[in-house]
């Protein structure tokens, strides 16, 4: 008798519990994240809203270049680009997102095209194919910010024969 009424009682107690353990926040589309947040202003050379995406300490490490480490240090290189560059072609693909408690991970690949400001006809340039890793981070507000930007481009020297 004692077990048939304590059972339901621990059955309902654990399903509370593990209930109680899991996130009940709905997760971010890191997919428009990503479009929304950071391509579109990165593109559009709209530094400081691009900038909105990173959590303070974060990270940038792209193709042939330092470490870009903190925040400021990613606003400079993201006003460099704005400066210097025009954007011809940034198009992403998010091909997996993985979240893990208070962290997600987006990869995919590019295809875009960064041409000198100063070149009149940029057609001997071509776009530039790659991939990138976005590692995000639930902040103690609940927002999602970016803390490690990696990309590089497939473009290389051949694999050895």
């Amino acid at each position: 008798m004692i077990v048939k009424i304590l059972l339901p009682v621990l059955l309902v107690s654990l399903t509370a519990a593990c209930s109680a353990e899991r996130n009940t926040e709905a997760l971010p589309d890191f997919e428009q994240l990503v479009l929304n947040n950071y391509i579109t202003p990165f593109k559009n050379a709209e530094t400081e809203k691009w900038l909105q995406v990173f959590a303070e300490d974060a990270i940038g490490m792209h193709n042939t270049l330092p470490a870009f480490v903190g925040k400021e240090a990613i606003a400079q290189f993201g006003a460099m680009v704005g400066q210097n560059l025009n954007i011809e072609q940034m198009d992403v693909t998010i091909e997996e997102v993985k979240v893990n408690g208070s962290w997600a991970l987006t990869r995919g690949s590019f295809v875009s095209k960064f041409v000198p400001k100063n070149l009149q006809d940029s057609s001997a340039i071509k776009p530039a194919n790659g991939k990138f890793i976005l590692l995000w981070e639930q902040q103690q507000n609940g927002e999602w910010k970016v803390i490690l930007d990696m990309g590089n481009s497939n473009e290389g020297p051949p694999p050895p024969s």
